[in-house]
């Protein structure tokens, strides 16, 4: 009984060592078709206002400019007279909206995702409070716990009575003795 036991154990632990590991942190590899798919995909780099003038004059159809313009994210916030020089050195006036569209787009996505970090960093200031304020509430009723007890709510509080804990002063029935 004790040797198939011994060995019930043995097998476990044995099986426990071949078991592969399944370490979330293990580093897994890309092979090259899987890497090349990646960086295929991946957007080039904005293209330079020269690079759209060089882009015009090879003679490339507008369409065909406007999805250049669009896989590269190219955006310019143009001034009236770049926008002239563009048009004299032979850039379509459609390339020329599309540039002035992708940077008003580019302006609001800025401004929504400001918008969105405030109100995060506001929200989270509010818990911040919030929690804070339990704390010192907890804190404060230690130590203010006998005050609770003795004396009614602490002044400020619309259940704070004036005067000593018994009442305004005085004792007997009705008569005002003392105070």
């Amino acid at each position: 009984m004790m040797r198939g036991l011994g060995l019930l154990v043995l097998a476990a632990g044995l099986a426990g060592c071949v078991t592969p590991s399944a370490d979330p942190r293990a580093v897994r590899r890309l092979d090259p078709a899987e890497l090349a798919r990646i960086e295929a995909a991946r957007p080039g780099r904005p293209l330079s206002l020269d690079e759209v003038v060089a882009l015009a004059r090879q003679g490339r159809p507008v369409t065909e400019q406007l999805e250049v313009l669009r896989s590269t994210g190219t955006r310019h916030a143009l001034t009236p007279s770049e926008a002239l020089r563009l048009k004299a050195q032979g850039v379509a006036p459609e390339v020329l909206d599309a540039l002035a569209e992708a940077q008003a787009r580019w302006a609001q996505d800025e401004a929504t995702a400001d918008k969105v970090r405030r109100e995060q960093a506001a929200q989270a200031a509010t818990e911040r409070a919030r929690a804070e304020a339990y704390r010192r509430a907890w804190r404060d009723a230690e130590w203010n716990s006998s005050l609770y007890l003795n004396y009614g709510a602490p002044f400020g509080s619309p259940y704070y009575r004036y005067g000593r804990p018994w009442g305004p002063g005085g004792f007997g029935w009705g008569i005002r003795y003392g105070r």
